[in-house]
């Protein structure tokens, strides 16, 4: 059964407790600023959060750190699991990644 689109008001709800994060079309942003040897271990990190959650986020290098995007591309937008692995690499980033070992 194919995911449920979020609302563009449930999107703005979910954006409120997200910081730093942002709509841009059909997916949600969120650039930080990282030194690029930290790049490999933060990666890293959100790939295994994304990969407990069965998702696939896009992962770009811009110069000055990471951008991740998160869009559900089997239902062609944001849906509640975009919401989650956003909350989840916002863990990752206040220094709180599983430990896949």
């Amino acid at each position: 059964m194919a995911e449920a689109l979020l609302t563009d008001e449930e999107i703005d709800t979910a954006l409120v407790a997200l910081e730093g994060w942002r709509r841009e079309g059909d997916a949600l942003l969120k650039d930080v600023p990282v030194t690029p040897d930290s790049h490999g271990w933060l990666r890293e990190a959100v790939m295994n959060e994304a990969d407990a959650l069965d998702h696939h986020p896009d992962i770009e290098d811009t110069g000055s750190g990471l951008r991740f995007r998160l869009s559900t591309h089997s239902a062609g937008g944001v849906t509640a699991r975009d919401v989650e692995l956003a909350a989840h690499i916002d863990q990752v980033l206040d220094g709180g990644a599983r430990d896949r070992g």
